[in-house]
């Protein structure tokens, strides 16, 4: 249901679709049409710059023909829904998905490129969370762990966040694992590679573990039957975050 009078709503629906597909829909009225074209142009450079911006790594990976057309058949055909324009690269990343553009481009990690490079774009503009209560101390094993909320933590099957396009990325498929995080003095993104084991150690600390039974349930799990040895990795892991400003401390 829309709160515009229906003329005015049909109007600017027939703007609208003008604007993406370029065909000159006569029941428009009140408008010159010698300025007519200086509206698609207009929101198609918006809508260019926007995408430009929020996916630098991609943009400059393929072919400008290539990347021109993409942007112009995501323009042309897709209606977006967030009025946010800040969102509208999340769009254009389900689009891709949807239109199976990596598929086509014979590029099996751009599904995950644009997810990564969207994905700094949505953690730094992310709704600030409140952070956890914290304990002064350094008793990691025996206290819960206080994290920085604002992250995400997730998988990737190529490693684009470590890897140029360019450099065999496509023949690197496995599994990859990705901790993205706001500073929360600075506001900047910032990225850490994880093996599995420390992803997993992070899952847990996320869900609220001691450490100590995380790595209990590790040693068996990976098999490693040194469990001195798994303490002595993970607090070394912890005291980086730390430094990282990822950890902020105990909790309260």
């Amino acid at each position: 249901m829309h709160l515009l009078k229906e003329e005015t709503y049909s109007q600017q629906a027939l703007l609208a679709h003008y604007c993406r597909s370029g065909v000159e829909p006569s029941e428009l009225i009140n408008i010159n049409k010698d300025n007519l074209y200086q509206y698609r142009r207009l929101c198609i450079n918006i809508t260019s710059d926007i995408i430009e911006t929020a996916y630098p790594i991609t943009h400059s990976f393929l072919d400008s023909e290539i990347w021109n057309k993409l942007v112009y058949d995501f323009f042309a055909e897709h209606k977006c829904q967030t009025p946010q324009v800040w969102r509208m690269p999340l769009e254009f990343y389900d689009y891709c998905i949807a239109k199976n553009i990596g598929e086509k481009l014979n590029a099996p990690f751009l599904n995950d490129l644009l997810y990564f490079e969207w994905l700094e774009l949505d953690v730094h503009t992310m709704e600030d969370i409140a952070y956890p209560a914290t304990l002064s101390g350094s008793d990691w094993l025996n206290k819960k762990i206080a994290l920085n909320p604002e992250h995400r933590l997730i998988k990737l099957t190529y490693p684009v966040h470590i890897t140029s396009p360019a450099d065999g990325l496509a023949e690197k498929k496995g599994d990859y694992f990705l901790l993205i995080y706001r500073e929360k003095e600075s506001g900047n993104v910032q990225f850490v590679d994880l093996s599995m084991f420390y992803t997993y150690i992070l899952e847990n600390l996320i869900n609220g573990s001691l450490l100590k039974d995380i790595l209990m349930e590790a040693n068996t799990l990976f098999q490693i039957n040194d469990i001195e040895l798994l303490n002595k990795r993970a607090l070394e892991f912890i005291e980086d975050l730390k430094k990282r400003n990822f950890i902020v401390g105990l909790l309260a």
